[in-house]
């Protein structure tokens, strides 16, 4: 049974709108990385600020919950990556029609008996009543009472979000695999973790609104309802684990064929084998996932969980004996299985393989480091004869180097050594305490939101901008700015800052990256600058500004008018950015996807996705492609047209955002097709000229674009021009001779500062030598010399001292013949100290090893360095630590010479 097409076929007969998954990147919601809930793409119709496409929807949605990762493996039922099956009503059923969709899907078309079934409701508090009617519900359809568990807030609430807000309780639907798959306790229930019940569906009763100190009945109340694909499909198949679902078979038997193992049900491994089959299952599934989304590795935000899965994945891998790179064979796997219901998956397939190949050859790399510091940290405890590891340090390779505690008690158990696990959890919880991703609604919405919404309730306003600049229309509301504060109020008089609401406008809010148009509003009595037009909540278009003569009431005709020029240069930026977009994918290749954008007057920003940086000529290309695309003054269509054409004509759609049936679509001749909503060009001749400013990275893995066009790329142009004529006139050159002119006076310069630096390790080479005699210790020479104390020394890098070094050494050779000399030089360069040292090779074998006394030194100075046994380095942090170390150096020569 295809449970995801059944799930939605169900539902659309009960009239929901079927929308597709939204991405695993949040479009519009800064409170959380990624998507981890099937209601998330839905948030601004829970808060208002948007309308939905309908009363009710359902889909299937990608999620992805990072609280989780640490817990994969241990249990059979948790996962990062997930798909959630939620039907959702706005305004529309409650919990009637929820309970009852819930159960005849389960039991007519699942064909699951009640007898298995349990459910959960809130208990109620001394604030909020118990959920009788959702419990007396359940009974009626064939729940019995010994079956029903009651639970408190911390279960069975939901929200609000922030200190206030929308509320309300929720009940669950439980699974029972009886007593055999439990702990066996007559009082078992769904609140034992021994594995017997499995929560299978969440239904929220969006119901109350909390003001802070009280929870109020809501005039429109909301469901929000998921149930994990994962866990009814191993209901349906009848074992309490997901990773023996056919959704992670194939997979499993992939990673059994890598790790030699033959295809056994996980009962009958031992149980370190069956964690790391399932946490490489669900790993690389989430990975191949989030990359396809545009997640990319890196070492902050969601790039850093993808990194972190992926090196998790990889190091369980080698507990299975699986050598060399692997992930991208079982990534192929859950391609092919996922890409008829997720056909981005076989889109991005080939950045998908690159990614995954390059980030697990450099985690290898690393793996080898974290080997090499935990030897260092076996042999220092061997050295003191401890038998403990400090759980500090193994949880730094834990966080640091991605090193699993698993792996970590392995090694240090062949030395005899062993682990604090109470510690070692405690350092865990605060660490997941910092980590944990937030969900839910973001905190930070507009405090004039209440104000907003309540004005809505009037009709929507008409929006004339896309051909008009100019229209007549009547003033809806007028609103007085006070410290942030929108005040309804019903007139508005000279100098006062506020905000008109009109029927009609030409205005464009500012959205999609756009800044809002500017203008002027006219009535017969006054002039009110509009220096802002914001949209709050859709369908609402707010003119922000100062009234600058006269008066505005309420009800009165006005004449609103865009600032045109304002306008021209924004939708020239914004018709420039579709070109830059079509011209990247041209250039970078066509993984260069948009990321943001924001477009002013003056200038653009273009984020896009990319694993490297463009080189000049490069991005000349890209300068040229659009430029000549400027010049052949292509047409620009901008029309309304159904979602489905516009998928048939290849159209970009950006950002997951919500279209309808009917959306606009953007072409630029036949080579560039966008969804937008924005203001744009005629004809590509509008943006005039177009030069890119900068092109740098904003994250890993992510660009940014800089470029103006028209008269501030003409002006841009103008201030290179003067600044190239002063730089002609003052190197005595023409223009196109100024940077031959200045690449033969950095050589001269270079010539000079080289000459120097000859003079200056002559001149301390002879203050070494008249400074020092040479100590005898031992059959041996040895020369110490502190280059801060010198002028010509002080600052020297150490490159230079190292050249002079094997100056000395030679000369001693030649001269001394076979003592063997012994150089130690410091320094201090910009704060921090620096220690060479050099010898002769023979003194080698007679117990002398530089890169061995760097070893020991690093945690005096509290840096890190190395090298060879005849020459090594080690810079630090601590100046003053200079005198110590050079004391612990010569003691250690002293003590260790033979």
């Amino acid at each position: 049974m295809d449970i995801r097409k059944e799930f939605l076929q169900y539902f659309h007969k009960k009239d929901h709108l079927v929308l597709p998954s939204a991405g695993l990147i949040p479009s519009d919601d800064p409170s959380v990385l990624l998507t981890t809930a099937g209601m998330q793409q839905f948030k601004a119709y829970y808060l208002g600020t948007k309308k939905p496409p309908g009363p009710r929807i359902a889909t299937v949605q990608k999620c992805f919950r990072t609280s989780d990762i640490d817990r994969v493996g241990y249990t059979d039922r948790h996962l990062t990556f997930f798909e959630m099956l939620g039907n959702f009503a706005f305004a529309d059923y409650f919990k009637t029609e929820a309970i009852g969709f819930a159960m005849d899907f389960i039991t007519d078309v699942l064909n699951i008996s009640t007898e298995k079934l349990c459910a959960g409701v809130f208990s109620g508090d001394d604030k909020i009543p118990p959920d009788i009617e959702a419990y007396d519900l359940w009974l009626k359809w064939g729940i019995k009472p010994g079956r029903m568990y009651k639970f408190g807030r911390k279960d069975n609430f939901w929200g609000p979000a922030g200190d206030t807000g929308p509320c309300g309780p929720c009940t669950e639907i439980y699974y029972d695999f009886g007593d055999k798959s439990g702990c066996g306790k007559p009082d078992c229930s769904p609140a034992c973790d021994c594995g017997r019940f499995l929560e299978i569906w969440n239904l929220v009763f969006t119901q109350y609104n909390f003001n802070g100190s009280s929870f109020e009945d809501l005039p429109n109340r909301n469901i929000d309802t998921g149930m994990g694909l994962e866990r009814i499909a191993a209901v349906m198949e009848g074992d309490p684990s997901v990773f023996k679902t056919a959704l992670f078979k194939t997979v499993v038997l992939n990673i059994e064929q890598l790790a030699g193992l033959k295809h056994a049900d996980p009962k009958d491994m031992d149980e370190k084998t069956a964690r790391c089959i399932k946490i490489i299952a669900d790993h690389s599934r989430a990975a191949t996932f989030l990359i396809a989304d545009g997640v990319l590795p890196s070492n902050e935000s969601r790039g850093y969980i993808l990194r972190r899965i992926i090196r998790r994945a990889a190091r369980f891998a080698k507990l299975l004996n699986i050598e060399g790179i692997f992930l991208g064979r079982l990534s192929e796997t859950v391609i092919s299985n996922y890409s008829t219901h997720y056909p981005e998956l076989s889109a991005k397939k080939d950045l998908i393989n690159k990614t995954l190949y390059e980030e697990e050859n450099k985690f290898l790399r690393t793996l080898k480091e974290g080997n090499r510091l935990l030897g260092q940290v076996i042999s220092d405890l061997k050295k003191k004869n401890e038998k403990f590891i400090n759980p500090a340090d193994s949880f730094k390779l834990y966080d640091t180097f991605g090193f699993p505690v698993e792996l970590t008690v392995e090694i240090l158990n062949e030395s005899g050594i062993s682990l604090d696990f109470e510690e070692f959890k405690k350092q865990m919880e605060v660490h997941s305490a910092k980590s944990k991703d937030r969900s839910g609604f973001d905190k930070k919405v507009d405090s004039n939101l209440a104000v907003y919404k309540k004005i809505l309730q009037n009709p929507e306003i008409e929006f004339t901008g896309y051909t008009q600049n100019r229209t007549s229309a009547r003033i809806l509301k007028l609103l007085e700015l006070k410290e942030g504060n929108a005040l309804e109020t019903s007139e508005l008089s000279a100098g006062q800052d506020g905000e008109i609401i009109v029927d009609r406008t030409p205005f464009y809010s500012e959205k999609g990256g756009a800044l809002g148009d500017r203008g002027l509003i006219k009535s017969v009595s006054g002039v009110f600058e509009v220096q802002d037009t914001q949209s709050p909540v859709e369908g609402l278009v707010l003119h922000r500004g100062r009234v600058k003569d006269g008066i505005f009431k309420t009800g009165e005709e006005i004449t609103a008018e865009v600032d045109f020029n304002f306008r021209k240069k924004i939708r020239a930026n914004h018709t420039a950015t579709h070109i830059l977009h079509w011209a990247l994918k041209a250039v970078a290749g066509k993984d260069a996807n948009q990321a943001g954008s924001f477009v002013a007057d003056e200038k653009f920003r273009f984020d896009y996705f990319s694993g490297r940086a463009l080189n000049s000529r490069e991005l000349e290309k890209l300068e040229t492609l659009v430029n000549e695309r400027i010049q052949k003054n292509d047409i620009v269509r901008c029309f309304e047209t159904t979602l489905e054409y516009a998928k048939e004509t290849g159209a970009v759609a950006l950002f997951d955002e919500k279209y309808g049936k009917y959306v606009r679509l953007v072409e630029i001749d036949d080579y560039s097709r966008e969804l937008c909503g924005g203001i744009h060009a005629e004809r590509t001749g509008e943006v005039g000229l177009f030069k890119i400013l900068s092109d740098a990275s904003i994250g890993q893995n992510i660009r940014r674009i800089e470029a103006v066009t028209g008269m501030a790329a003409f002006k841009h142009f103008q201030d290179i021009n003067r600044t190239l004529k002063t730089l002609s006139a003052e190197l005595e050159t023409d223009y196109f001779s100024v940077e031959e002119k200045i690449i033969l006076m950095k050589d001269s310069l270079k010539k000079s500062q080289d000459d120097l630096a000859l003079l200056k390790r002559d001149l301390i080479k002879h203050e070494i030598v008249k400074k020092n005699s040479l100590a005898d210790i031992k059959d041996m020479d040895m020369i110490f010399f502190d280059f801060t104390t010198s002028t010509a020394g002080a600052g020297m890098e150490s490159k230079i001292i190292g050249i002079l070094g094997d100056e000395l050494l030679n000369e001693y050779e030649t001269a001394k013949g076979g003592r063997g000399l012994f150089l130690l030089f410091y320094n201090v360069i910009n704060d921090k100290p620096l220690i060479l040292l050099q010898c002769s090779k023979k003194l080698n074998s007679r117990g002398i090893n530089c890169a061995e006394i760097v070893r020991q030194l690093s945690p005096l100075i509290k840096g890190g360095g190395g090298g060879k046994p005849d020459f090594s380095q080690i810079g630090g942090f601590d100046p003053g630590m200079l005198s110590a170390a050079v004391d612990f150096i010569r003691d250690h020569i002293v003590k260790n010479i033979s």
